[in-house]
Formats: C-alpha cells, structure tokens, sequence
C-alpha cells in the first residue's frame, strides 16, 4: 500500500511542477502584455488624444478671455511612456493675449509650427497646443503661468511614489502649491487611481486662481469630467504580477503537499 503511495505522489507531484510553471510562464506573457498596453499612450500624450483635446479648448478659452497664456509640463520619469502620435491644436486658434490684463487682444496668431516632446517621459502642452510650452513661445505668450509636476518613479516597487507640483508664472503674484491644495488638489490626489484626471484639474484651476488674486478677469469654469475606467498615472508593473503568480504558485503546491501527507499518513497507519 505504502509503495502505491509512494507512486502517486511522486505522480501529483510531477503534475504539480509542471502545471506550476506552465501557470507561471503564463502570468509573465500575459503581465507584459498588459504593462505595454498601460504605459503605451497613443497619442495627446499623458491625456490621450481626447483629454488633450478637452483640456486645450479649455485653455485656449481662458487665454482669450483673460489674455494669459497657460500650460502644463510633467515629468513622468517613466521613459517608456510615449510622446504624442498627432500633436493637439486648438479650434479656434489662439490670440496673442495682450498685455493688459482681462483685455485679450483681437490679432489671430499664426499657426503653431508642427512641434512635440522629445524628451523621453515629460508631457508638455498649453493654450498653443500640446508639445509647446508658453514660456518658449514669448511673441505669443508675452504672460503666461505654467502648472509643472516632477514625478519620482520607484523600478524596485513598479509604481510612482512622489510628486512636486509648482506653479511658474511672469505675472507680478505669487502662485504656489499650497493655492491648489485650497482647491482641493493634493499630491495623495496626483499619486492615485484618478491621477491623469486631477493632474487636468490642477491645470485647468490655474485661470481660476489667476482671478482670484487679482491677475485677469474670471471665466466661466467648465465641471470636472469623470474619468474613464483605468484613467490612471501608476501602471502595475510586470514584477508585481510575477510576484503574484509565484505566490499563488507556491500557496497551490503547499495545500497539494498537505493532502499527499495527510493520505500517506492514513495509509501507513
């Protein structure tokens, strides 16, 4: 009896290995699939094609009503995060804002040239466009405020684990973070699940606080778009999904190895 055991065992025992690493091999080419898909944005950058587009209009308004140029520049620290496919423009095109402020100026702008990022993992967008940063385009945007974000990206625990947001302006005020944590937005809020959304909400407050302290008139403040399922800044990372398969693995073999021990035991008594 005990030599019939001994024979089943060894049989469970093979099956398991097997099993086990065909599971394993499984979970890798099914992470690293995902991991492409999350980190591969294709096109408008950080945003998409449409929030790129939204967020744009929603500058490009600004700027005209309050004669301001506004941006944005992130620093994912995520390499593999792609630039935009189709760089976003606005419809209608922006105005030279004029130097007063709360006057727009009437004068249309030229088209702007056909530019995007090339710097691997930082976004870069305003009123003009996405991939154009106001402060480097001085005919257009003699006054401008831009929302930057620096992200610290941890390779050993696949995530992003801090943020610093500052705001830069020309204009004679002072804007800081603490003026978005007054409007609700936190770096625990541009760290989580929804961070791609508040990190549209942060930039989107900046006319917002231009009005409050005094530097252009306000404009009508368009509500905060729900975002979409998965509309997230922290990809899982293919570590965190192989680390999960081994434990499952080993979890899986442990309760097998116990049932062969409790047979064998009933079967030696």
């Amino acid at each position: 009896m005990s030599g019939g055991g001994d024979a089943l065992a060894r049989k469970v025992t093979i099956w398991v290995i097997l099993l086990s690493v065909i599971l394993l091999v499984v979970i890798i080419a099914v992470a690293e699939a995902n991991d492409d898909d999350e980190v591969s944005i294709s096109g408008g950058g950080l945003f998409g094609t449409q929030g790129a587009e939204r967020l744009v209009e929603r500058l490009n308004a600004a700027s005209r009503a309050q004669g301001v140029c506004y941006g944005w520049k992130i620093d994912s620290d995520e390499p593999r995060l792609r630039q935009y496919s189709t760089p976003v423009r606005p419809s209608p095109p922006p105005v030279t804002p004029s130097r007063t402020p709360g006057v727009p100026s009437p004068r249309p702008v030229p088209p702007a040239p056909d530019l995007s990022v090339t710097e691997p993992g930082v976004d870069v967008g305003s009123n003009l466009g996405t991939g154009l940063d106001p402060r480097e385009q001085t005919a257009q945007c003699p006054r401008w405020v831009v929302f930057e974000a620096d992200y610290f990206y941890s390779y050993s625990e696949e995530e992003w684990t801090s943020v610093t947001p500052t705001i830069e302006t020309n204009l004679p005020l002072s804007l800081s973070y603490a003026d978005l944590v007054r409007s609700g937005i936190t770096t625990r809020d541009l760290l989580g699940d929804q961070a791609n959304a508040r990190l549209a909400d942060a930039i989107g407050t900046l006319p917002m606080l231009v009005a409050e302290k005094g530097g252009a008139r306000p404009v009508p403040q368009v509500a905060a778009e729900a975002p979409p399922p998965g509309d997230r800044i922290t990809p899982p990372g293919v570590a965190r999904h192989v680390w999960m398969g081994i434990g499952g693995v080993l979890v899986a073999g442990g309760l097998v190895w116990i049932v062969i021990a409790a047979v064998r035991s009933r079967r030696s008594a």
